[in-house]
């Protein structure tokens, strides 16, 4: 089954590449994610290629407690609604419960719930992988520091769970868990966890907007919708974007991300009236004139995101597409 994920949710990323002096650009390439696309209103990433991203930062940055910089390496908007939405929620609870809920207006994977210890007098949440490999540590570790960061930007206070769980060993840099967190924090746990206590969880918050979030939620709800109504012409679009900048945009490649064979994903598009080579096309085309007119690109730079192998057999290209050359499109727009 082919997941994704918003793209621009991947900045976080992108900061916490910076912070350690890496050059983001140089991390993403070498994944085949293009960059780009993090600017792009409803852009999404497969979650089989952020894994790989975040196994490269794990390859490329040196302090296995990385992960815990995703704390002040993010901002609402590069979690879209649902980003500011949960800022707007009258307690904590409420925070988590939002992010549960919409999870998928964000990434199709499920990502965690939430139960009460009565005994312990807390409200515990739990990372889950129904869908995905389990994760690695720095983003494990990013996971819970963001949720943290969240809930502390809410609650305008000085606030510390009752204690964390994290799957992996205590580094050796394991302190910086303790000073971020300031709660008892236990390795090599079965489960990734935050427990909040109950007396404030649901204290009402003074940044708290119902109404608001009331209206991003259905917002939330209406494109969730659409996700789920999603035609596998534009999943075929999304897979072929993704494969663009590696060269690999074959029919093979994508009928392998949908689970299908070849033939059969062929049939199927003959059932909605298009071919393989014409999506291929239309969605190289989409793509070029957005690059093209941004100017954030160089047309070099251009050819080699949508896989051609030189400018010229790109330039022939545009021109068909669009009657003009890129230079000249550029230049009218």
């Amino acid at each position: 089954m082919y997941l994704t994920k918003l793209a621009s949710i991947q900045l976080v990323l992108w900061n916490m590449l910076k912070k350690y002096n890496q050059d983001p650009a140089v991390v993403f390439k070498k994944v085949q994610l293009d960059p780009g696309l993090m600017y792009q209103s409803g852009a999404r990433y497969s979650l089989r290629k952020i894994a790989e991203l975040w196994e490269e930062m794990e390859r490329q940055i040196k302090d296995p407690c990385f992960g815990l910089t995703a704390a002040t390496s993010w901002h609402p908007s590069h979690f879209g609604t649902l980003g500011y939405a949960m800022l707007l929620s009258t307690s904590l609870r409420i925070t988590l419960e939002r992010l549960i809920r919409f999870h998928r207006v964000i990434s199709d994977a499920h990502f965690g719930e939430l139960h009460e210890d009565k005994d312990k007098r807390t409200l515990v949440f739990t990372l889950m992988y129904k869908d995905e490999n389990s994760y690695s540590r720095g983003r494990e570790d990013s996971a819970l520091a963001w949720i943290m960061s969240v809930l502390r930007v809410n609650y305008q206070r000085d606030l510390a769970p009752v204690s964390v769980n994290l799957t992996h060993s205590r580094p050796s840099c394991g302190g910086k868990y303790y000073e971020f967190f300031q709660a008892p924090v236990t390795f090599d746990s079965p489960a990734s966890r935050l427990a909040l206590p109950l007396d404030v969880v649901d204290v009402v918050l003074p940044s708290g907007n119902e109404e608001l979030a009331a209206f991003n939620d259905q917002a939330m709800t209406q494109y969730i919708g659409t996700l789920s109504n999603e035609s596998l012409v534009t999943r075929i679009k999304k897979i072929i974007a993704e494969h663009l900048p590696s060269g690999d945009a074959t029919v093979e490649a994508v009928a392998t991300e949908l689970y299908l064979s070849t033939r059969k994903l062929q049939r199927l598009l003959q059932l909605e009236g298009t071919t393989y080579i014409t999506l291929l096309n239309e969605t190289r085309m989409e793509i070029a004139k957005q690059y093209v007119r941004d100017g954030k690109n160089d047309l070099t730079e251009v050819a080699f995101l949508l896989g051609f192998a030189e400018l010229s057999t790109f330039s022939r290209s545009f021109k068909r597409w669009t009657g003009k050359s890129p230079i000249q499109y550029r230049k009218a727009a």
